[in-house]
């Protein structure tokens, strides 16, 4: 509760054309804004000039935000919609996604664990990795972008309906797509893996 009253002091300072509070503010949500838009550019230099966009925008309607009830979401919708500025302008639709940060466990983490000596069940795990980077970069869009919500960022699928602008059906046929597609692309190629519900 402490912590909701301090933001929304410092969303008031912001309003109020309080530099140093936006600097706060800037260093408070810059990561997850950078994060957010690069489910959408796949880029990290675009996401830097896409970040920047949003803060001006951020800025530029400052007077409006001690009237937000739920900043992350307000935030994440501004990303998109600067994410999608950006690539209508640059007709840019590289597909390199990163997932350093995604925390995939795919082995049976019950399975007897490995050893010095079973170096091909670690090579096993690692071509399983590199597969489910790769089915999830080929998810469509909107899809991948809800599954890496859910799944990296933790957001539930309220929150993604109210950041994306779907309904919260839609968000969870989205991810159920995810999980599907990603299973049956990993069973293709490794029939007997067994694998954690965490997908």
């Amino acid at each position: 509760m402490e912590k909701k009253k301090e933001l929304e002091n410092l969303l008031v300072s912001v309003s109020e054309n309080d530099d140093y509070a936006f600097r706060v503010f800037y260093d408070l949500y810059y990561r997850s804004v950078f994060r957010f838009a690069y489910y959408f550019l796949r880029n990290r230099e675009a996401c830097g000039e896409v970040v920047s966009n949003v803060f001006v925008a951020v800025w530029k309607s400052r007077v409006a935000l001690r009237r937000i009830e739920n900043i992350d979401a307000y935030l994440y919708v501004v990303a998109r919609n600067e994410a999608n500025r950006y690539l209508k302008e640059s007709r840019t639709r590289r597909r390199c996604l990163s997932f350093e940060e995604i925390p995939i466990s795919l082995i049976d983490r019950n399975s007897p664990p490995h050893s010095e000596d079973a170096p091909d069940s670690r090579l096993i795990e690692a071509e399983v990795e590199e597969l489910v980077r790769r089915l999830i970069n080929d998810l469509p869009e909107r899809c991948r972008t809800v599954f890496l919500l859910n799944r990296q960022e933790g957001l539930s699928s309220r929150e993604i309906a109210e950041a994306l602008s779907l309904s919260e059906s839609t968000v969870r046929v989205q991810i159920k797509i995810a999980v599907d597609r990603i299973v049956a692309g990993i069973r293709t190629h490794y029939p007997d893996l067994k694998l954690v519900s965490l997908l």
